[in-house]
């Protein structure tokens, strides 16, 4: 695993976020991060605990209800702060 995203996937595990990560760092999604757990659902409540943390969706919005792909904790975002 690259260092950049073992260092955000302990940042979010410290939070209380299991999920596995990974930037990406070319194409229309340059500078996202997918965050991806399948054994976990999506909530609007894991969304305000993300955006609690620095993150946004990849347009820079709050996530949504939708925001996950099926109901799944499959996102890409941004993070906002450092």
């Amino acid at each position: 695993m690259l260092n950049h995203n073992k260092i955000i996937q302990d940042f979010l595990r410290k939070n209380g976020i299991v999920a596995r990560v990974k930037r990406i760092d070319k194409g229309s999604l340059k500078n996202t991060w997918r965050l991806y757990n399948p054994d976990q659902k999506w909530t609007e409540e894991l969304g305000h605990k993300l955006e609690d943390l620095g993150f946004r969706d990849f347009d820079g919005q709050p996530f949504s209800k939708f925001a996950g792909n099926g109901g799944v904790f499959s996102v890409f975002a941004r993070r906002t702060l450092n």
